[in-house]
């Protein structure tokens, strides 16, 4: 006796004899030769590394600090984590050239990535916009002696105290 479909027809198909129809009609519709599956895992690990490749590219080039413009320049970044370096050493009466380069994107929270050196006794109160840098440039005093920095845009401005450096200066 043969063997009935729940619906009582007994000519309905069972359901893996279905599947296997229907595989068989999507294999038979796909126009053209069809790659073998080496190949396509060929194909798919070359698009997987091509993908991948882009996105180190592009986190690694966001990681990095904005280009130099003056090689002869004190290079400091400023970023929520503070300074770097937090001390910079010149001599009394000589021209300096400091970069002033911010880490910090313009979506930040607090400043909007802006960032300020600001060193008081000295007159200097330079600011430099997110993902940027600008080399400024000024005398150092005549006589020895220690001088502060600080950032007052954001951070917790002077009273934070990774937001501060030491400029020395020697005779």
């Amino acid at each position: 006796m043969a063997r009935q479909h729940p619906s009582g027809d007994a000519r309905a198909p069972q359901p893996r004899a279905v599947r296997r129809a229907t595989a068989r009609a999507e294999r038979e519709r796909v126009p053209g030769p069809r790659l073998s599956r080496p190949v396509r895992l060929v194909v798919f690990a070359a698009i997987a590394l091509l993908v991948g490749s882009a996105a180190i590219g592009l986190v690694w080039s966001r990681l990095q600090a904005p280009g130099g413009t003056d090689a002869a320049a004190f290079q400091v970044r400023a970023s929520m984590g503070g300074f770097d370096p937090p001390a910079l050493t010149v001599k009394a009466g000589q021209v300096v050239k400091v970069e002033l380069s911010s880490m910090d994107t313009s979506m930040h929270s607090d400043g909007g990535g802006w960032h300020q050196l600001a060193i008081d006794a000295l007159g200097i109160n330079w600011k430099v916009g997110p993902e940027s840098s600008t080399v400024f440039e000024f005398t150092a005093p005549a006589t020895a002696g220690t001088y502060s920095w600080y950032c007052d845009i954001c951070c917790g401005g002077k009273a934070n105290p990774s937001m501060q450096g030491t400029l020395t200066v020697t005779a």
